[in-house]
């Protein structure tokens, strides 16, 4: 096999409770198949940590999506899909989708709202309370 044939091997792991350590989730991510890498990311004290687990195999990491989406960890459900790299070959502008936040609390600002979700690519343009605010 091939070692990068462009199939996606890291996942992204949200709605962590704060007591989970990298540990815990490559002890858990491990009994599914080999993980290469787990990056905890705790910087937005408002929100929820988060994580990417980064397997050698594509088939490992698309059963640990599998398996592990809406799992319970430390009793929060968990929320798995890919990782997706904006530092990806294959630009593919056709890859557009909306996102809901809900319940978000008045003081978030649109900024914590980008900042948010940056890592995941472009954002053209965030509703806040109904609001159209230019991206």
């Amino acid at each position: 096999m091939m070692e990068d044939d462009g199939q996606p091997r890291t996942l992204y792991v949200g709605n962590l409770s704060r007591d989970v350590t990298e540990v815990l989730i490559l002890q858990l991510f491990s009994q599914i198949g080999p993980c290469k890498s787990c990056k905890m990311i705790t910087e937005h004290t408002s929100n929820d940590p988060y994580c990417f687990v980064e397997f050698y195999e594509h088939r490992d990491a698309a059963a640990a999506l599998a398996a592990m989406n809406g799992r319970k960890i430390l009793g929060k459900e968990v929320k798995v899909n890919w990782a997706t790299t904006p530092s990806s070959q294959k630009k593919d502008t056709s890859n557009h989708f909306h996102v809901f936040v809900g319940d978000l609390s008045p003081e978030i600002t649109t900024e914590d709202i980008k900042s948010a979700f940056a890592p995941f690519g472009k954002i053209s343009i965030a509703h806040k309370n109904g609001q159209d605010l230019e991206g």
